[in-house]
């Protein structure tokens, strides 16, 4: 903590500045003197772990074994709750032999642990496994409450849910950065939200530049399906993570309620890849976010809607209520800009819904872009439906954008009368080089209603009713054909097919072969998997079709959008595939068994190599630009960017705005290049992968590790890289770049951390669903709350509705978030109302006058709000636009803040206490 004290005779308020500067260096100088001496664990666990290891880039002070080193009963029988928690410590990894972990307590921790880690030994992330009570004794089971910290690691093993419809266990996890949660899956069925909380996981990144990875995430195994709001969703990304989260590869499969849900956060969640299939409200539920250099997206995910066929998970009378493949929702926040590219949105049987992407009224947020992705509807759901925008809250731009866009299917009616309505004042909306081909019925193509400055381009619109109906709106239309068939999407992977094989509605239905192989002829390529005898799940993906040869794929493989991903255990069986093109990706995610391309044995390391001699990039029409880094022949790749290894082991993933291409042999087979986009690893100091591009970098990030970057010879930091080829400002960057900084919770200087303070939260009319933790003990108040509240030792989640009625509670400490995750309603603190984005920020400055009156000014370059829970202001001090002024005599004025103090003045001797959390 830091106490500069204005006006001392040697000391001018201009000198602020550098005294900040230089008493911030001892601050953090003394922070890490402070991590280095509460590294130890007890003296027995101390004494039986291993010594200093690195393991997914992450150094770890010691390893312990659970069962040898802390004494965990891997039977299941001996609760492991005491051993777990003794154990949680900065440095820590802990490693799980296979067995089954009786958890009985839920772990409550909130110490600013950086680097803790719980991994399974087995071959298979089923092979450890946790376990709970039957029916969780009446309760809503929390397994882990991780609520700060860095660099996380949950990987490998399994909740066992078991599926008595009522034993369920969530995990709730905040870090600034580096969190990991990878290869978990939960297991069994999961009840409704009377015997569960709303989501299993729920992941927040609390630092603006922090990124925190979900990979591999598994929730397959069914759902009581009540329908919306007593559901369980899969994943929900919350109103106070403010930085990065990004899901990789992830199939979540007949839940309750939405797959992943992220339409509060003021930072971005990401997603990559994977399958969401069946799930009831939305699969797939997102909004841009807030973040000052980021915005979400989605890339390469596909969506399955084939309610008539439930897996084989499901119970009888099992049915799905109004599920939706896509919901922009940004709840009220206004947010713009998210991205959905190369995806598949597959409908081929479904109840009532709002649509298979849709934007609604009440979800306020601006505009966002379809881009390269391919949806196929069977249904009389609609298909894409840009709902009006409210101008008076949402930013801009407004307007939705569709480019190569393709829209297939036998559906005969559309509930806006035509496959895409954009509506009121949806301006600035533009479709272009789409395709919308719909032969039955009566379909119109594009409705526009209210809507300025529209554009129709360079489209295909091939449908049984008019191909454009506009309606008070201010359209521009040129080279808009009618003849064309589509690119169908496929879970097979197939991407240009030809929807117009038929004349009546069976166009668009050959694709259903993601088991039933019988009437399709093979593909020019065949790899084939031949077990070992060892427990094996692989996973490839190729560049262009793919389908199941010879009935040899079982219920539990999968093909999706060119990807496979299978079980193979018997020595001797073999999963086989035929497919066009080449291999992209090939992995064992654990295991390994023989594999064959063309009759030829390769290797994991060798097999995309194995048809590479063909090239494929001309394929189709439908293809988008997933695998051709071939085609930048005539573009000047001027600039270089070489990533130099430090000896970390390090994953990096950028993006270039316009063309990209390998350097040399820099590049290894385990990295990628996906149009303007790389991947790759890099551990050994000094070698180095190299790269030409042409444009500039748009984004950069470390999934793990780090690494020394170069552009064109200059070297440059994972916050810097995107500027270093424009010639623009970078008014939109933080100046907290740094993503080391790993003491983001607030434990901050409040007075009364102590004393018991007040928290109500006040109906509006609106139903509103909160959520609220701090770092102290937090109780209800009276009878305020009700039965379908909950309230744990540091946190609560309610709902607040009938205008006047409030939810009241008492606590010690301070509000460490507060987030709403519908609706709204309004907060006081000790009595004084307040704006609940305070508890987001994570810096704090206390301005303690001592008698007689000091002035102040400050400025900074993200959020300021005044925390009330401390000191508040009068109502001649003022707080606009990130600049604060006002004045203290013998009281405390408080704020909390995002970013850096870019001015500071103060006249007079009140004391400033600053401290800086996010770096």
């Amino acid at each position: 903590m830091v106490r500069l004290n204005d006006g001392d005779d040697d000391e001018s308020a201009a000198d602020s500045d550098s005294i900040l500067e230089s008493q911030l260096n001892r601050r953090n100088y003394l922070k890490l003197g402070a991590m280095a001496a509460s590294t130890a664990l007890s003296a027995g666990v101390a004494s039986a772990a291993s010594g200093p290891e690195e393991r997914f880039g992450i150094q770890w002070d010691r390893v312990v074994n659970a069962v040898d080193d802390l004494g965990m009963d891997p039977n299941g029988n001996e609760p492991i709750d005491n051993q777990l928690d003794s154990a949680y410590e900065s440095g820590t990894l802990i490693e799980f032999p296979p067995g089954e972990y009786l958890a009985t307590e839920t772990q409550y921790w909130n110490d600013d642990v950086s680097r803790f880690g719980m991994v399974g030994t087995g071959s298979s992330h089923k092979d450890v496994q946790f376990v709970f009570p039957s029916g969780n004794n009446g309760e809503k089971y929390r397994f882990l409450e991780i609520t700060s910290g860095d660099h996380h690691v949950l990987k490998n093993f399994s909740i066992q849910q078991t599926d008595d419809s009522t034993t369920t266990a969530d995990i709730w996890m905040i870090n600034d950065d580096g969190g990991l949660i990878e290869d978990v899956e939960w297991l069994g069925r999961t009840p409704t939200d009377n015997d569960a909380r709303r989501q299993l996981l729920a992941y927040d990144c609390s630092s603006v530049d922090g990124v925190n990875v979900a990979r591999r995430v598994y929730m397959r195994e069914g759902a009581e399906l009540p329908g919306y709001p007593d559901g369980v969703a899969g994943i929900r990304v919350q109103g106070g993570s403010v930085g990065e989260i990004r899901l990789v590869d992830c199939h979540i499969e007949q839940r309750g309620s939405s797959s992943f849900r992220a339409t509060h956060t003021r930072g971005v969640l990401r997603v990559e890849g994977g399958l969401f299939k069946n799930n009831d409200n939305t699969n797939m539920r997102i909004s841009a976010g807030d973040h000052p250099t980021k915005t979400s997206w989605i890339k390469g995910a596909t969506v399955i809607m084939d309610a008539d066929n439930l897996n084989e998970h499901a119970h009888d009378g099992d049915s799905l209520d109004s599920p939706e493949g896509l919901r922009i929702d940004s709840t009220g926040n206004g947010y713009a800009g998210v991205l959905i590219e190369d995806c598949d949105f597959i409908f081929k049987s479904c109840p009532t819904s709002r649509g298979i992407v849709s934007s609604p009224t009440w979800a306020g947020h601006g505009g966002f872009t379809l881009r390269n992705c391919r949806i196929q509807n069977d249904t009389s759901v609609q298909t894409i439906h840009a709902d009006s925008v409210d101008t008076d809250t949402a930013d801009k731009p407004w307007g939705v954008n569709l480019e190569n866009v393709s829209i297939t299917g036998s559906t005969r009616s559309q509930p806006a009368g035509a496959a895409v309505c954009i509506d009121n004042d949806r301006n600035g909306s533009t479709v272009q080089n789409s395709c919308i081909h719909f032969p039955n019925g009566d379909v119109d193509g594009v409705l526009v209603n209210d809507a300025t400055s529209c554009e129709i381009l360079d489209s295909n619109i091939n449908v049984s009713g008019q191909a454009t109906v506009f309606s008070g709106a201010d359209v521009d239309t040129s080279n808009i054909t009618s003849s064309d068939s589509c690119p169908l999407p496929s879970t097979d992977g197939s991407t240009g097919g030809d929807s117009s094989t038929t004349d009546d509605s069976t166009d668009s239905t050959t694709d259903d072969s993601t088991t039933d192989d019988s009437t399709t002829e093979p593909l020019p390529n065949e790899i084939r998997l031949v077990g070992t005898g060892t427990t094996t799940q692989y996973e490839f993906t190729v560049t262009d079709s793919l389908q199941a040869s010879d009935g040899t794929i079982e219920e539990w493989d999968d093909i999706s959008s060119g990807t496979a991903t299978g079980w193979i255990t018997t020595e001797g069986v073999e999963d086989a595939y035929t497919f066009s093109g080449d291999i992209d990706s090939f992995s064992f995610l654990e295991g390994e068994c023989e594999i064959y391309v063309n009759g030829e044995q390769v290797t994991e390391s060798t097999v995309t190599d194995a048809t590479t001699d063909d090239s494929t990039d001309s394929n189709t029409d439908g293809s988008t630009d997933s695998t051709d880094d071939s085609t930048t022949d005539s573009t000047d790749l001027s600039h270089e960017l070489r990533l130099v290894g430090t000896g970390t082991q390090t994953q990096y993933e950028f993006t270039v705005s316009d063309a990209l291409e390998a350097s040399g042999d820099t590049v290894e087979q385990w990295d990628t290049i996906d149009g303007t986009s790389a991947s790759g690893w890099i551990t050994t100091a000094g070698v180095e992968d190299t790269f030409n591009f042409a444009g500039s970098v748009t984004s950069f990030s470390f999934v793990e590790g780090e690494a020394e970057i170069y552009v064109d010879g200059e070297q440059v930091t994972e916050s810097t890289v995107t500027d270093a080829t424009t010639d623009s400002s970078t008014d939109g960057s933080t100046d907290s770049s740094t993503d080391d900084s790993t003491d983001s919770t607030d434990d901050s200087t409040t007075d009364s951390t102590d004393s018991q303070n007040e928290l109500r939260l006040v109906g509006t009319g609106v139903e509103t669903q909160y959520e609220v933790t701090v770092s102290g003990t937090l109780e209800a108040s009276g009878d305020t709350v009700e039965e379908w509240d909950d309230v744990s030792e540091s946190s609560a989640t309610g709902w607040v509705t009938t205008d006047g009625v409030d939810d009241t509670y008492t606590f010690t400490g301070t509000i460490t978030s507060l987030s709403f995750l519908q609706g709204e309603a309004e907060v006081y603190v000790n009595g004084t109302r307040v704006d609940p984005a305070v508890f987001s920020l994570p810096n704090t400055l206390v301005v303690d006058g001592d008698g007689t009156e000091t002035t102040y000014e400050f400025m900074v370059s993200g959020d300021i709000l005044n925390d009330p829970l401390v000191g508040p202001i009068e109502s001649d001090d003022s707080v606009t636009n990130g600049k604060v002024k006002g004045s203290v005599t013998d009281n405390v004025d408080a704020f909390r803040f995002s970013g850096d103090i870019r001015k500071m003045n103060l006249t007079g001797d009140a004391a400033l206490t600053f401290e800086d959390n996010d770096g």
